[in-house]
């Protein structure tokens, strides 16, 4: 039968919009639609297919185990003409109503369905006919909300079975929004406070709940103000007394346990003033006005060291008295701010810093000699690497001292290319202590060349005492 198709497309357009307004939770699938398109599948007569097609569907979730879809399909196909094996070319549309057996899970990495539903199929904008959609899908998830959508339907057709049955099959995304909405709570209902004599102390805490009274006495009255409830108050209309002796400071202790009657105090301190509230009484407090602890006579100590703040050279960093309250982190008695070593011991003489053993001094000056070279190389020979070993593990011993080597050599050949060995192999030797474990920041490596000579280039034995290399060991600021 012919008719005209567009109407039928702005009715779904506008379901689906009605739906979408409505939905909770929907989403929209594109997909790109297999050329296998046949009609039908199993058919003696010839059959057609897609040349290129795509399809766009949205699927609204009514609940646990259905959602609805509205499929829109748009392609270029070859239609079977007739039982004669006739094809001809033209353009399909068609929309389905699908409902799917499977709820969506947002939480489901691989979601299947099974659907089945109604349809209408326009060819060539000419032949409109009913179909009965039922096929699988599948909704893979990408990310949070998109997901790898493949699609596959045999479709029934009502009008010519053995021309209209088809496989349609498609892949593509779909997208998912929107969500469900939570119920408000519900407000909470606080219970009515009980407080009969209006004091602002609830009955249930009040001692005195038909009397008003202050919060600090439990609801109870106090007459004359002296923080004693009348019914404790041996004197209730005088706020000079307490419980009825005499309180000349009014300070709330009596004079017969006041330490300071003359003086307004605090019951900690026995009725003793105390000034700057750090619990030393005024009288027993080098420094009244500064809060401190008891340990230091009430004078302030920041950094807690025990050296009161005007004494400590430095307030704000704990540290011992032999360094006037500076830090002394390796305990040597030179404060780490004049400490040239402060994490290794050492002599106050030496500024902090240890005196280099004998021992390791003797290895120092056996490098002198002991590190050899390949003849005009920076190679350094085997030989060598047992005392190179010794200069690591003394590094390793004096972690505050850095270590310069410089390399030099005799007067043979020119200045240019002696400085350039020479520089070469004090590299060579840092190299070989980084390969040690030697962090590299703690060596420096310098050439002189023939300019700092130590014998006489004019015989073999001073020019071998010139080719060499020096270590010197020293703190490192």
């Amino acid at each position: 039968m012919k008719k005209k198709f567009t109407p039928v497309v702005w009715t779904f357009l506008f379901m689906l919009g009605m739906i979408s307004a409505q939905a909770q939770t929907g989403g929209f699938a594109v997909r790109y639609l297999l050329p296998n398109y046949q009609f039908p599948i199993t058919s003696k007569f010839k059959s057609g297919d897609f040349t290129s097609g795509a399809e766009l569907e949205y699927t609204h979730v009514l609940d646990k185990a259905f959602n609805l879809a509205f499929p829109l399909k748009l392609a270029k196909a070859n239609y079977p003409v007739d039982e004669h094996g006739q094809v001809d070319d033209g353009i399909y549309m068609g929309l389905d109503l699908l409902v799917q057996f499977k709820h969506f899970r947002p939480e489901s990495a691989v979601s299947p369905y099974l659907f089945a539903g109604a349809g209408l199929n326009l060819e060539k904008a000419e032949f409109l006919n009913a179909s009965i959609p039922i096929g699988a899908g599948l909704d893979v998830k990408i990310s949070r909300s998109t997901y790898f959508a493949p699609k596959i339907e045999y479709r029934l057709a009502l009008q010519d079975p053995n021309l209209r049955n088809n496989l349609q099959a498609g892949l593509g995304l779909k997208v998912f929004f929107g969500g469900e909405e939570k119920m408000p709570e519900p407000a909470l209902v606080m219970p009515a406070v009980q407080d009969r004599d209006k004091d602002g102390v609830e009955d249930s805490r009040d001692r005195c709940p038909d009397v008003p009274g202050p919060a600090a006495l439990s609801g109870c009255p106090d007459t004359d103000g002296d923080g004693v409830a009348d019914a404790e108050d041996a004197c209730p209309s005088e706020a000079r007394t307490v419980t009825g002796c005499p309180d000349t400071d009014r300070d709330g202790i009596a004079n017969k346990d006041d330490r300071c009657p003359e003086q307004k105090g605090t019951p900690a301190l026995s009725g003793c003033p105390d000034s700057d509230g750090d619990g030393v009484t005024d009288a027993d407090d080098a420094c009244p006005n500064q809060p401190g602890s008891a340990s230091t006579k009430g004078c302030p100590d920041r950094d807690r060291d025990g050296i009161i703040d005007r004494d400590d050279a430095c307030p704000d960093q704990p540290g011992g008295a032999a360094t006037k309250g500076c830090p002394d982190s390796d305990g040597d008695g030179v404060a780490d701010a004049q400490d040239r070593c402060p994490n290794t011991p050492g002599l106050i003489s030496n500024n902090g810093c240890p005196e280099l053993k004998k021992e390791d001094k003797e290895v120092l000056d056996l490098a002198i000699k002991a590190v050899q070279f390949e003849t005009a190389k920076a190679t350094i020979r085997t030989a060598s690497y047992a005392v190179l070993d010794k200069i690591a593990d003394i590094m390793a011993r004096y972690p505050d001292f850095v270590l310069a080597i410089s390399g030099h050599t005799d007067s043979q050949g020119s200045d240019t290319a002696n400085l350039a060995l020479s520089e070469n192999r004090a590299k060579a030797c840092l190299e070989y202590l980084a390969s040690k474990g030697v962090a590299a920041a703690r060596i420096t490596a310098k050439g002189y060349g023939e300019s700092k000579p130590i014998a006489d280039n004019l015989t073999a034995a001073g020019r071998e005492k010139n080719r060499r290399v020096e270590f010197e060991l020293k703190p490192k600021n």
